[in-house]
């Protein structure tokens, strides 16, 4: 699969960025992607892609975004829209699910209104699983508020899709 164009400075946070905003990454070999549920939150949007790639190329993929990550603590990128973003990135501790796997928080705001998102990235063999959650906000809403609306990836959500990833693995034939 050919990655779209994304435009981010510095440059060293392109690998980041484009699988936060993509969910794949250039040498993929198949994609698909479906939204999560929770019965106990109706808030926010939640999805995980899942994307196959050639033997040793997940692994690649992941410590590219990985290494950017460390190096990108922020980041100006063009949305779909066309405005320019400034996001601030903040790595958080890895999922425990997984091969590797890690979370980063990505905030900005625009016209009084504040995008979080919590990602996760998480491989298995050569299957990167991306997690997505977004919630939104009114910028003049309290600091207590704001913290109980922040996006949290639930554990759970990740470990139930990981483990339908390492048995469908289990399942296929190995060439």
């Amino acid at each position: 699969m050919k990655a779209q164009v994304t435009i981010a400075s510095p440059k060293v946070c392109l690998p980041a960025i484009r699988m936060l905003l993509h969910g794949w990454e250039e040498g993929a070999t198949a994609y698909t992607r479906y939204h999560l549920s929770d019965p106990k939150s109706t808030v926010g949007v939640r999805s995980v892609a899942l994307t196959s790639y050639p033997t040793g190329q997940a692994r690649r993929t992941f410590a590219a975004v990985e290494k950017s990550l460390k190096d990108c603590q922020s980041v100006v990128y063009k949305s779909m829209l066309g405005n320019s973003v400034h996001a601030k990135l903040s790595p958080e501790n890895p999922l425990e699910p997984g091969d590797e796997s890690l979370r980063v928080n990505m905030a900005f705001s625009w016209k009084g209104i504040e995008n979080h998102t919590a990602y996760g990235l998480v491989r298995i063999g050569n299957v990167l699983a991306w997690f997505n959650f977004n919630d939104t906000f009114g910028s003049t809403l309290p600091k207590q508020e704001k913290a109980a609306l922040m996006p949290v990836l639930p554990e759970i959500l990740v470990a139930q899709q990981v483990n339908k990833v390492k048995a469908a693995l289990e399942v296929l034939p190995t060439s």
